[in-house]
């Protein structure tokens, strides 16, 4: 499949015509001109659609990209809360049981050191926040960064969480021009001004 296409600044190194035709099939740039090839590898960031399963619903390949604004950063596995199998048959009771002690774990497992249940609940409350102070994920995101780099620098302990989110997200806000006060933050999250 060809497609036109013009490209604001290159130009054809021959000929020096901005027309550039893509062939998304061999993944080529060349000139529409003089049939100069411009590149021949051009990558395609977009979900790649093979599917190997049988049902064929969801073809792509690529999760949700990771995020700060997750303790884990989107990378762990959580155990599914319905309780069929991969048929989509129900459970039996004995099954069902040891399925239950499974998530359990799982989920005490996630959370195994102090530092990461800190983490946990400060970002919790910057979750929290963000729908009290209609705030932004980028916002969120760069607080999160803020909070992280506090914690690799031992900067937390001995100090209050919530105090520390606040901080963040105010020195956030203020890095990425956004409208929101100190005040407004601290009313947010419950704590006095000192």
């Amino acid at each position: 499949m060809l497609k036109n296409t013009m490209i604001s600044g290159p130009k054809c190194p021959s000929c020096g015509n901005q027309k550039i035709v893509t062939d998304q099939d061999t993944g080529e740039l060349f000139c529409g001109k003089c049939g100069f090839v411009v590149t021949d590898k051009v990558a395609d960031t977009g979900a790649e659609w093979r599917s190997f399963s049988n049902d064929e619903t969801n073809r792509t390949r690529v999760g949700a990209g990771t995020s700060l604004t997750m303790h884990d950063m989107g990378l762990s596995t959580v155990i599914g809360a319905a309780n069929k199998d991969s048929t989509g048959k129900p459970l039996s009771a004995s099954v069902k049981s040891s399925i239950e002690r499974l998530r359990t774990w799982d989920s005490r497992t996630q959370a195994h050191s102090s530092a990461d249940r800190n983490l946990r609940q400060a970002l919790n409350e910057m979750d929290k926040l963000k729908d009290k102070l209609a705030l932004t994920d980028a916002v969120v995101e760069k607080a999160a960064y803020i909070y992280r780099k506090a914690m690799e620098r031992k900067l937390v302990r001995g100090r209050s969480i919530q105090g520390l989110v606040a901080a963040c997200l105010y020195a956030s806000c203020r890095n990425t021009e956004t409208p929101r006060t100190l005040d407004d933050i601290a009313k947010g999250i419950n704590i006095r001004r000192k």
